[in-house]
Order: structure tokens, then sequence, then C-alpha cells
């Protein structure tokens, strides 16, 4: 009977009667709440009616007092006829005089081939009683998969939506015919609520876009994680930045942030709430520093991240390379011409001994 409680289908929206084709969010799946920690949450699911892939693009418009708080957020991709959950969270949202405008939808068309990667249906998917459901995904195709999310809406009774939850571990990849396991939580605002899970969607990471004022100059950043962060900023030096962070979930997570790279040479550090932590320093394909780390359950944390290289100390380290690679060059000429002055009146001295001597 706790199986029963789970939607084992993905929804089709071709059972639904529409005029044409579109990419939406429907209004019974869009709502905002505030969280177990008093954050402002806005979850919903983008609906591709469309007959191919598209990558959509959605903006969050919030009133709060009068004030417009906007947020553009890039969904994963999403296939045709079939729905992508998000979740987004508004710390600088304080009160709770809070008006959600609807929102608007962008998309792009697409070429990208359908994951290979699904769920299992069998009694390993469980909704367990504090409103978590555990479960397994298996690659069914011939190619390694990488970075993947599993995604779900949540809903109480009759149907109603209540949050969006994706899985709290890192899956890098999955080779083809491994299955891996996940598990999502709901907010625990709703833990008591949830009914069912449904509308499973395999997709890419959602990396959830920052920035700071270094230098004054915006210095944009993204992240990775089912835990929220907000920017304190960068110090005068503009070498540390200062990250708050808040895990609503009792289960530990990790958190990925991929930071633009100034120079070769940067090499960072971690503190979380002054204690040092192991982290990864890494580069992806485009250049990128990535920095993770993990963060722990039902947590709040202050993060210090240094060892950032500003644009005008790099341009000094640059130009002091290049006097200092000068000055060896000009020191290498020294020797060099001292040499050939050595090898020149030797041969001289030689030439006028023997000459002398002929005489």
């Amino acid at each position: 009977m706790k199986n029963a409680l789970i939607i084992l289908s993905v929804i089709f929206v071709s059972s639904i009667p529409l005029i044409s084709a579109e990419v939406l969010i429907p209004e019974d799946e869009f709502h905002g709440y505030l969280d177990s920690n008093g954050i402002y949450t806005v979850v919903g699911a983008v609906r591709n009616t469309e007959d191919f892939p598209v990558l959509p693009t959605i903006e969050i418009n919030i009133s709060e007092d009068g004030r417009q708080v906007s947020t553009v957020q890039q969904l994963p991709a999403v296939s045709p006829h079939r729905d992508i959950p998000f979740k987004l969270k508004f710390l600088e949202i304080k009160s709770q005089n809070i008006v959600l405008e609807k929102p608007n939808v962008s998309f792009k068309k697409i070429i990208k081939p359908s994951s290979n990667v699904q769920i299992i249906y069998d009694k390993t998917l469980v909704k367990h009683k504090d409103g978590h459901l555990t479960g397994r995904i298996i690659n069914q195709g011939n190619t390694t998969e990488f970075d993947l999310k599993v995604y779900a809406t949540i809903h109480g009774k009759n149907n109603k939506f209540l949050d969006v939850g994706k899985n709290v571990e890192k899956i890098d990849k999955i080779e083809p015919g491994q299955i891996l396991e996940f598990a999502i939580y709901p907010d625990p605002t709703f833990a008591l609520e949830v009914n069912y899970y449904s509308c499973f969607a395999i997709g890419d990471e959602t990396i959830v876009p920052l920035h700071a004022i270094r230098d004054g100059e915006k210095f944009d950043f993204r992240y990775d994680s089912t835990a929220a962060f907000t920017v304190a900023g960068f110090d005068e030096s503009g070498t540390t930045l200062f990250i708050e962070g808040i895990n609503s979930f009792k289960v530990p997570t990790y958190v990925n942030f991929e930071f633009p790279r100034t120079s070769d040479g940067e090499k960072f550090n971690v503190l979380v709430n002054d204690r040092q932590v192991k982290f990864i320093q890494s580069e992806d394909d485009e250049g990128n520093w990535h920095v993770a780390f993990d963060v722990d359950g039902a947590s709040q944390s202050e993060i210090v991240i240094s060892g950032f290289e500003n644009a005008h100390s790099a341009s000094l380290t640059n130009i002091e390379s290049k006097i200092d690679a000068n000055a060896d060059y000009d020191a290498l000429y020294y020797v060099i011409a001292a040499v050939i002055a050595a090898v020149v009146g030797i041969f001289l001295y030689k030439y006028l001994r023997r000459k002398k001597l002929t005489i």
C-alpha cells in the first residue's frame, strides 16, 4: 500500500486537449511559500507541449512592499510532451507582504537526444513516513551520461501541488547498465502533507546564478546544490568572498561553486563557520574554476572562500613576470657578450704573440 501512494507514470500532456502547442507553466503547478527557514520559495513546472525538445528560461517577478524582485533562470532541457520542475529561493525577501506575479517563459528549440536514464518503477520506489522518497535509476543506453538530476513535483491530498524536489546526491556519471540510488526530500513544512510524487524527470544540473561587486565591477558566478546560498560580498582586496548558506533538509548535501578564472595561479581555501573544510578545486572544459564541498544537514553556514586574484593584481603580476623575463634576457645577453669578448681577446692575444715570435 505504501507504494500505491506514488504515481508511477510520467504525466503525458498529449492526453490534455490543446488548441496549439506551446511551452508554459500551468497555473495549478505554480506558487510561492515561506519554507521552514522563513525563506520565500517559488516552485512550479515548465510544460513542453511541442513535438521537439526545448531549452526553457523562466522569469519570476515578485512584489514585496512595493519593491520589485526579479530573477531569470535557465532550466534543463525538456523533452517533447514532458515537464521539468523548478524551485527557486529568494533569500533577499524579508517581509510577508508578497505578491507573486504571473511567470514568463521563453525557450529555444534544441537538438538533443532523450536521456536513456530512467526511474525504476518497482517496490524500491518508496515514500517514507517523513514524506521523503527513495528510489533507483538505471542507464538503459549504450553511453555514459554525466551530471544528472532527478526532479519531481510533490503533491498532497486532492492532487494539491505542494513542492518540488530533486535528488540530494551528486550524480557525476552513470555507466551503461548501472543502477544508482537517489533520495528526494520535500521542504519540512510539507513533510506530513505529502501524498505522492509525480512528473519525474531526468535532467542536467540546475545552475543558480549569483553575483558580487568586486573593485566596482560585477563578478558573476554560479552554484549547484539543493541548499540555498546568497552573497554577502568581497573584502576590500577583492580576494576573499563571503557567502551565506541554508540547508533546509536534515540530510547532508553538497555545493559546487563555479567561478570565472582570473589567472592560472588562483588557489582557493574554504572556511565554513570559521572551520577549515575539505574541498575539491577543479577546472572545467571552458576554463572556469569549480570549488565543491559537503554541506551539513539542517544547517546555516557562513562561508569564506579566499584565494581569488583580482584583475588588477593579475595584470601587475603579468607585467612583473614580463619585466623579470626581460631582465633575465638582458642578463643572458651580457653573459653572451662577455663570453664573445673573452674569446676574441684570447684569439687576438695568441695572434699577436705568434706574430711577434715570427719577427
